[in-house]
């Protein structure tokens, strides 16, 4: 039974953050882990493995981070990397959420660049970057959910939120009761925005039946490189996100949240810390909710460069200190997650519509969409595009007219080869494919991945067994290492992709195979989607 929240039980320190603390004030890695585990108790050597599985807590801090992400790949991020090699040193990363004005970079000093040119960038180092220009941003539904701040500017100071009535559903909904709240998501019937697709309030329901003290965490490590509808969220509305995490925390009575934002978006940090500190001075979070309901303790914590963090297990490993990697289920988070404690993990645009949902009523929400997809869907067109940027359209709506009318690429032989569906993980769609209706059960009857929402055009002409090498190094690098199938197989794979993707075929279907039928989390048996999809373009059977 669900009880009073647990104001007296704070979470303990996250070890890796206090060990990232101590590296940037200039301590070795092994004295950081030393130090960190003996000041918490624990023990050294497990925590220091941990941290050394975490490419942020090894990379030299120095270094320029290009993203190799497909959109920045196609667009030539080889190029600029080679070219920056010769100005110091340089770190790939596989998205840094710019995938729109590709290829990017990030400097040390945490500025962003966009399309850059490997020809003029040497001349650019050192001399501070303007702001990237904002994506365009479009909904196409009857009335925008998750853009609709987005969609109309910066809304991340607490007075420009409030105006726009952030914060004004979470003060109606404490009179209403916790039930109320957690009935009206149920009614909805919205599942997980992050690529699961799972119900949104069975995780709820399941988190406030558990025992003890419960957490809600708000996913932010949006590492589909494709995909960088979560980094605008949480630059342009944080406090929407906010207004949703807080939602859910008074629904499953929790009074402790955590803000999980990856490390490759520092103003996404930097806005969600801002709009929590604005939130806690003004009496919305902390103490009492709206100052006058149940308390909850928010923190902002920065990504470890891990992209396997961005599975929910794996996300509670690393902030338990551990390395990050998808752990076995059952236990459920909801059952038994961050320190034990139930705790209801989702993504940024999942909460971005729980304030709409209690304002507007599940029914309304519910009646968007299709019968098994209700709302909407947040869809991230890349730089390959004409018109690449962020397209909210209800569920039902077909994939082809978007990219037809929207993406104004139209889809002819001479034009467009295929269609990247959901980053890494999900699927590549020859053009007469793509004609499919955007629904979780009319895409998995087409054996369809959505995945987070990101969509790559392929142009006529792409380098298609280039394409599959970078697919196969993504998922070699970023497999956690945790079961064979994966770890033993992504690797093989990558060798023999970059001897002879054609030649290898048999065998690289193969290991395919093995990987889609054992691998422990979605990571395994989600990467062969697209990569078979190639060869089978590249190589037919």
């Amino acid at each position: 039974m669900r009880g009073a929240n647990e104001a007296d039980c704070p979470l303990p320190p996250f070890p890796l953050v206090l060990v990232r603390e101590r590296l940037r004030r200039g301590e070795t890695l092994s004295a950081a882990a030393a130090e960190t585990a003996r000041v918490l108790r624990l023990p050294e050597a497990p925590l220091l493995a941990a941290a050394r599985s975490h490419a942020d807590l090894v990379a030299d801090a120095r270094a320029t981070r290009v993203c190799r992400g497909t959109s920045c790949e196609l667009s030539g991020a080889a190029r600029v990397a080679a070219a920056l090699a010769d100005d110091g040193p340089v770190r790939p990363v596989y998205c840094l959420g710019h995938c729109h004005r590709s290829p990017i970079v990030l400097d040390p000093d945490g500025d962003v660049r966009v399309e850059v040119d490997p020809d003029r960038i040497g001349a650019e180092l050192g001399r501070r970057a303007p702001l990237p220009v904002a994506p365009r941003i479009e909904s196409l539904a009857p009335e925008p959910i998750v853009t609709r701040r987005i969609g109309r500017g910066d809304f991340s100071p607490l007075a420009k939120a409030q105006a726009d009535g952030a914060w004004f559903v979470l003060d109606a909904a404490l009179s209403r009761g916790a039930e109320a709240v957690l009935a009206e998501v149920e009614r909805s019937g919205e599942r997980g925005r992050g690529g699961s697709g799972f119900p949104t309030a069975t995780k709820w329901r399941a988190a406030a039946a558990a025992g003890g003290p419960r957490v809600v965490v708000a996913n932010g490590d949006e590492g589909d490189p494709g995909s960088f509808v979560d980094r605008v969220l949480l630059e342009r509305d944080p406090h929407g996100v906010l207004e949703g995490l807080a939602l859910a925390a008074f629904a499953i009575g929790a009074s402790e949240a955590v803000v999980f934002v990856r490390s490759e978006y520092p103003r996404a940090l930097e806005r969600t810390r801002a709009a929590v500190a604005e939130a806690e001075r003004a009496g919305i979070l902390g103490g009492a909710l709206c100052g006058a309901g149940p308390p909850l303790h928010v923190s902002v914590v920065e990504g470890f460069g891990s992209y396997v963090c961005g599975e929910e297990t794996a996300l509670l490993a690393a902030l338990e200190g551990r390395r990050g990697e998808a752990q076995p289920r059952p236990p459920f988070p909801a059952e038994r997650g961050l320190f034990a404690r139930p705790t209801v993990v989702n993504n940024v645009e999942t909460l971005v519509n729980v304030p709409w949902i209690v304002e507007r009523g599940g029914a309304a929400f519910a009646a968007l969409g299709t019968q098994h997809s209700n709302g909407t869907k947040a869809l991230c067109l890349n730089a390959g595009f004409a018109q690449p940027g962020i397209v909210e359209v209800p569920f039902g709506t077909n994939l082809r007219d978007v990219i037809q009318d929207w993406g104004a690429t139209p889809c002819r032989s001479d034009e467009l080869e295929g269609v990247l569906v959901g980053g890494p993980m999900g699927s590549f769609l020859a053009p007469e494919a793509s004609d499919v209706t955007i629904c979780w059960k009319a895409l998995a009857e087409r054996d369809v991945r959505l995945g987070h929402g990101g969509l790559l055009a392929v142009r006529r002409g792409a380098d298609l067994a280039a394409l599959a090498r970078h697919l196969f190094a993504f998922a070699a690098d970023e497999s956690c290492g945790r079961c064979v199938p994966c770890r033993a197989g992504s690797a093989e794979a990558r060798r023999l992709a970059d001897e002879d993707v054609v030649a290898h075929a048999p065998r690289l279907r193969e290991l395919l195979a093995t990987m889609s039928a054992a691998s422990l989390c979605g990571f395994g048996r989600g990467v062969p989607g697209p990569l078979e999809a190639l060869l089978a373009r590249v190589a037919p059977a």
